[in-house]
Order: C-alpha cells, then sequence, then structure tokens
C-alpha cells in the first residue's frame, strides 16, 4: 500500500495538463514611431517579433490559434487607444477555462510599453496598470504576459497596492489560476535588438523556447520553468557577446508545471 501511495503522488507531481482550452492573443509591435525618426528613436526588428510570435501561435505547436482569437496590431494600427480597446474586447470572449496573452515588442520605459502614438505627454504611454486592466476585462483562468521591451522588468517593482491586491484576488478566486508575467529585462536594462538573428534577442529566444528547444525533460510540453530558464539562459549569454547585460524576468503567481507550448 505504501508503494502504491507512494506511485501515486509521484505521478500527481509529475502530471499537470494544460490549464486551457481555447487562446485569445493580443500581439502588440511598434517600429515606426509616429513621433519618431528612422534616426532617432524608430526601431529595426518589433514588427518582425510580432510577425514571429503570430505564426507561431496559429502553428501545431503554438496550439493553432484561429486568426479570429487574435488581435495583430503593428505601427500605425497599435495606438494606446486601439490596443486598450480592441485588446479588452478580445480578452473579454475569454471563458475561465481559457488562455489569454498579451505580447508586446516596442520601445518601453520605467511603468510603461509606448505604443505608436507615444509622445512627450505622459498621458500618450502605455502604463503597465492599463495592461492589467486590459487583462482583467476577462475572466480566463491563465493569463500570460510576454513583453520584449526596456526596462520591462520595471512591471514588478512599479506594481501599486491596487494592482498587487487585484491579482491575489484574482489568484484566490480559483486554485487552477496561472498569471505568469516574462519580461525581457531587468526593470534597469535594456532589450538588444540583433542583426544577426533579424529579431529582439529575447523574443527570438522566447518563440524558439516555445517551440520546443526549451522541452529539458523530452517530454511533449513546455513547461513555463523550462521556458524560463532556456531564454534566461540564451538571452543572458546571446547580449553578453553583443558587449549588453540583459536579464530576463519571470514573475506572477502560476504553478512551474503550466504548460505552455506542446512539442
Amino acid at each position: 500500500m505504501k508503494k502504491i501511495l507512494i506511485l501515486v503522488c509521484l505521478l500527481s507531481m509529475a502530471v499537470f495538463t494544460r490549464a486551457y482550452n481555447n487562446t485569445y492573443a493580443v500581439i502588440v509591435a511598434v517600429a515606426d514611431y509616429k513621433n519618431f525618426s528612422y534616426f532617432d528613436g524608430d526601431l529595426q526588428y518589433t514588427v518582425n517579433d510580432a510577425k514571429c510570435f503570430y505564426n507561431f501561435l496559429r502553428s501545431k505547436k503554438g496550439g493553432s490559434v484561429p486568426a479570429s482569437n487574435i488581435v495583430y496590431l503593428t505601427d500605425a494600427n497599435a495606438s494606446k487607444a486601439n490596443i486598450i480597446a480592441k485588446g479588452k474586447a478580445l480578452f473579454s470572449k475569454a471563458k475561465k477555462n481559457d488562455r489569454v496573452i498579451f505580447y508586446f515588442s516596442g520601445h518601453g520605459d520605467r511603468g510603461c510599453f509606448l505604443p505608436y502614438d507615444a509622445g512627450s505627454s505622459s498621458d500618450s504611454f502605455l502604463f503597465f496598470s492599463e495592461v492589467k486592466s486590459i487583462f482583467r476585462s476577462s475572466e480566463s483562468d491563465t493569463k500570460l504576459l510576454f513583453a520584449d521591451a526596456c526596462f520591462s522588468g520595471s512591471m514588478k517593482a512599479n506594481q501599486s497596492k491596487e494592482i498587487k491586491a487585484s491579482l491575489k484576488k484574482e489568484a484566490k478566486a480559483s486554485s487552477k489560476t496561472n498569471i505568469a508575467v516574462m519580461m525581457s529585462c531587468r526593470g534597469n536594462e535594456t532589450s538588444m535588438e540583433s542583426s544577426e538573428l533579424q529579431q529582439g534577442v529575447f523574443t527570438y529566444y522566447l518563440i524558439k523556447g516555445l517551440g520546443g528547444l526549451a522541452n529539458s525533460d523530452g517530454n511533449k510540453y513546455v513547461t513555463i520553468k523550462e521556458l524560463y530558464y532556456y531564454v534566461y539562459k540564451k538571452t543572458t549569454a546571446k547580449a553578453a557577446s553583443m558587449g549588453s547585460r540583459q536579464t530576463p524576468e519571470l514573475f506572477g503567481k502560476f504553478d512551474l508545471r503550466l504548460i505552455v507550448a506542446n512539442e
């Protein structure tokens, strides 16, 4: 009997089925900013990042997500108002057992992302609190945020008491709740683009990891823990080879066995 109980416990620890039915994703990228120029502020590979992430979600490994379940906003379409309005409209469709993903590639600053129409006024910035409001429009138990932007890790440091309370409330509402945030760098670091990779360094390895290279135990799934270890190792090494320092961060409230992709 003791051996049987031990086996049951081991199996329960090893197996963690995916915690969602359908996936809804908002993908945002800005390269050609309204108020920046090619020589002063515009980026090179952010739209390519978004395209690659979109293609991954549409693939079998990414869950074969229907195009109708994805809001894809780049450059002029990625204004602050558009991101918030279309993001909330899409995420509101997600049910409790669905998954929602918000992906951003572009400029970032401490406490915010920079949408297409970012200007001199702080009102034009997409603050992390506003990104949280997009997520709160969904009753989904599984919420993922990936961002390839400078200073993006400052989201962890800049969480207001109201946002922290909201996260705790959501997590307490269901034992199945998974809220995971993976940022490309720490709050005091910048994110690198690579002409060799033709992408942001973080996003390149994020997609490679989701595609199966992060699957360290050889089963058919990539967990959030496996993904982070892979992206952390690869991104820090690549940034160092470019003479920079970039340290991806993972935080939130989630089971480390949460499946984020099928191999």
